[in-house]
Order: C-alpha cells, then structure tokens, then sequence
C-alpha cells in the first residue's frame, strides 16, 4: 500500500517525529527504527505499523509505506546522515524462553550505544536472552535501536531482578575482587548468566552477592575496557 507525503506537516510526520521522545514513546506504544536492514527484522517479529522511505521498498501489501521528501525524513531521522527510511513499530511484547542455557544480565547499563551493541553482540553470539536491570536504559532510546541495527527484534529481551532468574544458572560476574580469576582459566559452563555492570559504578552489591564466579580480563597498558568491548570478548568466550 504505497502513498505520497510532501507536507512536513503532515499529521502521520508529526506523529512519527514526536516518538523521537520517549513519553510519545511510552503514551503511544509505538517507536522508531531505521534503515532497511533493521526493517527486515521488524517485519518478520510483525511489528511494523507503517514505514516512510524516500524509494519505493518492496513490502507486504498491508504495511502502509509513504513516499516522502529528504526533508521530512530529515524531520523523523535521529541519524545526522539518515539512510532514507524510517518505520513506526509496535512496542516489543516481553516473551521469557521456556528454556535457556546462556543469558546476558545487564546491570544499570546507562549508555544507550553501549546497550544497543551489547544487544547486537548477544544474538551474534547465540545467547538465548539477554536481561536488563530496572535501571538500565530504554532498549526504545533511539540511539539503543539505532546501534542494536535490528537485534531489539530478534533476541528475548526481559526486565527484572537476576535473584528471579538464576535458578539453576551459574552467574558470572566480570569484577574485580578477592576471588577473582583470569578469564583464560575459567572453565567453559554450560549454564549460566553473564553478568556485565555499570560504566561508571560496575556491578552492584546485590548482583555480586548473587554471583558464583568472578572473572577479569587480562590486559595490559590501560586500567579498564569499555562495557561493549570487555562484553564482546566474554560473550565470546563463554558462547
């Protein structure tokens, strides 16, 4: 179903740039994702609403899309180089897996890029959830979508505390502390939560008394990795 805006003004451009902030966000139950990459993955959860674009995309029949100028998808775009298309998504329903071996748990990540990555970097790796603290950022912020490119979509993303999640899951925890060995020689687990903690603070106190396993990673010249990076590396290694 393929339709034409010109007007900046349009009542569905003024909506869809309003979801740029997050009380639309949370009053209208819908956001924003871009680019068609993260497009294909919102069609196939079946959660896109409409989409403008400045081409012509071949979609299903009953996804509204819009034919827009530059300038309005510069109005709806949170990108300063915007790729041309912008859809409107339902919220994410929260579905926990009926089983799962390997789990992320994010403790108060506050940078939405960092979130975003980490996201992105658990369906890479196969994890079969990732879980986020209550104070973490929005996996809706659009710079969370923006560097997910999609994985929002793709992997269970669930909110609440590890204490509900860790029976029968073995919790490791990337910190510093009296217990703490190198990564290279903990052993492969089969069932378990990764635990990665805040830029600033790292992991809270009631997340480490919970945990089983400590482990840092060895590196050299600097104090400290950023959460996205020091994630990837023990994503990898225990995936």
């Amino acid at each position: 179903m393929i339709n034409y805006i010109n007007s900046r003004t349009n009542q569905k451009v003024v909506h869809a740039s309003r979801l740029k902030d997050k009380k639309y966000i949370k009053e209208y139950k819908e956001f924003l994702i871009e680019g068609v990459k993260s497009l294909e993955l919102a069609i196939k959860s079946g959660l896109v609403k409409e989409v403008f674009t400045l081409k012509e995309l071949k979609l299903p029949y009953n996804i509204p899309q819009y034919l827009v100028t530059p300038e309005i998808i510069e109005k709806i775009s949170i990108n300063q180089n915007p790729e041309g298309v912008v859809t409107v998504c339902q919220l994410i329903p929260e579905k926990k897996p009926e089983k799962f071996n390997k789990v992320v748990y994010l403790d108060d990540i506050s940078d939405p890029g960092n979130m975003g990555t980490l996201i992105r970097t658990a369906l890479a790796f196969n994890y079969d959830a990732v879980i986020l603290s209550d104070k973490c950022v929005s996996i809706y912020n659009p710079k969370v979508v923006a560097a997910s490119k999609g994985a929002i979509f793709s992997i269970p993303i669930l909110t609440g505390f590890l204490k509900d999640f860790k029976k029968d899951h073995k919790v490791i925890a990337s910190t510093l502390s009296d217990k703490t060995i190198p990564l290279e020689k903990c052993k492969k687990i089969e069932s378990f939560i990764l635990v990665l903690g805040n830029e600033a603070h790292g992991i809270s106190q009631e997340v480490i008394k919970l945990s089983d396993i400590f482990v840092k990673i060895p590196i050299d010249n600097i104090d400290s990795l950023n959460v996205a990076v020091a994630g990837g590396v023990l994503m990898y290694y225990f995936k």
